[in-house]
């Protein structure tokens, strides 16, 4: 359990206030944007294939027990988040023993355009998984803390995922962003056969 509130709490901070100006409490929205020229933008995202509600998904079904294996993760546990802009989304927490996290959300009252308004401490890039357009969050100016891949799956909704590790070992950013892409795979193509 404890593990779990160690994961919220660096899930919440390192996204929920990585977009907020200034450090201010209360809503977080992102700061004017420092980004350069060739920033993404909404106008980047490719069409979704078709539209996938998240209002009634419990997120821990959306990694299978085979799945699980794959990414080497134990055990599961529900959660509310501050994913985006504050507000709580339902979520899930796949853990291998304290090592590190996988956090699956899914949010329904703002979508992946969010994170393309610029600024804040994240940086973004729009990336594809499988079949649907998603953005690629990271801390800006840090490395080895954790990725989080936001996928297009509804208008004003998206299914977060983030990879978090728990110890100082991992510090290939390339490789934390591979392991929430990957998860993001898993859990989105659970959710296509879910709908």
């Amino acid at each position: 359990m404890r593990i779990f509130n160690v994961a919220a709490a660096i899930i919440c901070v390192a996204i929920v206030s990585a977009c907020t100006a200034g450090g201010e409490k209360g809503s977080p929205t992102p700061a004017p944007s420092t980004d350069s020229p060739a920033s993404t933008s909404v106008n980047d995202m490719p069409a979704r294939p078709k539209s996938i509600d998240l209002g009634s998904v419990d997120t821990c079904k959306l990694l299978t027990e085979d799945q699980m294996k794959q990414i080497n993760v134990l055990s599961s546990q529900s959660e509310n988040l501050d994913l985006v802009d504050g507000k709580q989304s339902p979520a899930c927490h796949y853990s291998n023993e304290g090592r590190y996290t996988y956090a699956v959300g899914a949010v329904t009252h703002n979508g992946v355009s969010y994170w393309l308004q610029g600024g804040g401490n994240v940086t973004t890039k729009v990336v594809k998984v499988a079949d649907y357009g998603a953005v690629k969050i990271e801390l800006s100016g840090g490395s080895g803390f954790d990725c989080s891949i936001s996928v297009d799956v509804a208008d004003g909704q998206q299914l977060m995922v983030s990879y978090i590790p728990m110890t100082t070992g991992e510090k290939d950013q390339a490789v934390l962003c591979g392991k929430a892409e990957k998860a993001a795979g898993f859990a989105l193509a659970t959710l296509k056969n879910l709908k």
